[in-house]
């Protein structure tokens, strides 16, 4: 969603009620405010979708790729040099 949101007080918001909040969700973002300040911001259910899904791919490629870098800088070892190795730590 690119369209810039419309702002209002919260006491504006709560006089509109939440069928206005709602419907303008659908075409923008509401941002609430309070003493000027922003408080919250409605938006869409299909726009929160998007949103955590953007996010989760997100996280999933910085996981990735921190994953991708600790395995570059880690050394394996095997069984017989992991085992005795715990066995020294003991």
């Amino acid at each position: 969603m690119t369209t810039q949101p419309l702002t209002m007080s919260s006491t504006v918001a709560a006089r509109r009620g939440v069928g206005f909040l709602t419907s303008e969700a659908q075409d923008r973002p509401v941002k609430l405010t309070s003493h000027g300040k922003p408080v919250a911001v409605v938006v869409s259910a299909a726009e929160y979708d998007e949103q955590r899904r953007l996010l989760r791919e997100a996280e999933l490629k910085v996981l990735s790729i921190a994953a991708g870098l600790v395995a570059d800088r880690s050394t394996m070892l095997g069984v017989d040099e992991a085992r005795e190795r715990l066995l020294a730590a003991g």
